[in-house]
């Protein structure tokens, strides 16, 4: 059984099976009523402390693009590799950037997402290293 593992900690969850869904790690301010991603140690807006939450799993596309790019100095743009890209509205007023998981065409805007996670790369070891994106939610949790 592969293990896996945040690339980076500290900026969302990795739930054992069962566990529910993975959640991005952010910050409130209860001085200001706002929340944030990525994690703040002080609010902008009052300069106070925060308190560290788990954001929603689930939110709502607010805007994408489709994003084409060479790779490894060679130019891939004729047969249209890339990825998704967009800005996602969670349900505590944070608008977060993010890759988008699926194909061109799979996005609309408006449309319900939900967060999940991917293996980038792999360590010494053997253990998947996850990310995040967003995916269209009937699709979440399929990949």
């Amino acid at each position: 059984m592969a293990t896996s593992r945040a690339l980076e900690q500290g900026y969302f969850t990795v739930p054992a099976d069962g566990d529910g869904p993975p959640r991005l790690l952010g910050s409130y301010s209860p001085t200001a009523d706002l929340h944030f991603f990525p994690r703040r140690r002080r609010c902008p807006v009052s300069q106070e402390a925060v308190v560290d939450v788990e954001l929603s799993p689930e939110g709502v596309l607010y805007s994408w693009t489709f994003v084409v790019s060479p790779w490894m100095g060679k130019n891939r743009m004729g047969d249209l590799e890339g990825h998704g890209v967009g800005q996602v509205d969670l349900p505590e007023g944070v608008r977060v950037q993010t890759v988008l998981g699926g194909d061109m065409g799979d996005w609309e805007i408006g449309m319900p997402v939900a967060l999940e996670l991917y293996p980038v790369m792999q360590d010494e070891e053997g253990t998947d290293l996850l990310t995040f994106r967003f995916a269209p939610l009937a699709a979440a949790g399929a990949a």
